[in-house]
């Protein structure tokens, strides 16, 4: 899908491409901040897969553009736009040695801030809700016989955060968020027509995430910047 926008993009006439670059510059004058992070998380529905950090959860890394939306009365919204991996996780089933990342790509997400809270409060509270497109990347299923089969699927990600930002004081920048995420794969598709038996045809990797993170704001005029 991505390639066919791209040709529909390099196809069109000048103007209509002009505008296209236009529009996305104008979006990216928006661009308040860049904020990357780390996870851990839990499965919390699925029978197939669990996490093997500490024996219990998966864990990863994830990056996020964030751009400044109209905001609504002492309420601030931004969009988030982003891509996370998830990583360490195994089957259930003791005959198949799974290995995979579940990644997200793209990852849109709006937040909102302020929440009656002060301008000049030290921790700045906020929520927010999230759609995305998972795929199960790079993965793969060996047997007991070392046999390899290769695994794919995509499903969307849909969850609910709520976090806090450090604004007044020397680690500003700093946050921490809870979310949930919505993981279904209703079906993927392995290699082989035939598979062993007791191996996963579905899965599902909802769960909860905890994140911490570092928001690097890029500055204006109006706040120091050149």
């Amino acid at each position: 899908m991505r390639r066919l926008a791209l040709l529909l993009l390099l196809a069109a006439p000048l103007p209509a491409r002009a505008q296209f670059m236009e529009a996305v510059s104008g979006l990216f004058e928006s661009l308040n901040s860049i904020a990357f992070y780390t996870q851990v998380g839990a499965f919390t529905n699925s029978e197939e897969i669990e996490g093997t950090l500490a024996d219990f959860g998966v864990s990863g890394i994830g990056a996020e553009a964030l751009l400044d939306l109209p905001g609504l009365g002492e309420t601030d919204f931004e969009l988030g736009l982003g891509t996370s991996i998830l990583r360490g996780f195994e089957a259930t089933e003791p005959t198949l040695d799974l290995r995979g990342t579940l990644r997200t790509l793209p990852s849109i997400a709006v937040y909102a801030s302020g929440l009656g809270v002060p301008d000049d409060a030290a921790v700045s509270p906020y929520l927010g809700v999230n759609f995305g497109i998972l795929e199960l990347w790079n993965a793969q299923g060996f047997d007991a016989d070392g046999n390899v089969y290769a695994v794919a699927g995509e499903t969307y990600e849909l969850g609910a955060t709520a976090g806090f930002y450090l604004e007044k004081t020397m680690f500003r920048g700093l946050y921490f968020e809870a979310s949930y995420r919505v993981r279904d794969f209703e079906s993927v598709t392995w290699s082989a027509e035939q598979l062993p038996e007791g191996w996963p045809r579905a899965f599902d990797a909802s769960g909860w995430n905890a994140i911490v993170g570092w928001q690097f704001r890029i500055e204006d005029e109006g706040e120091g910047g050149e």
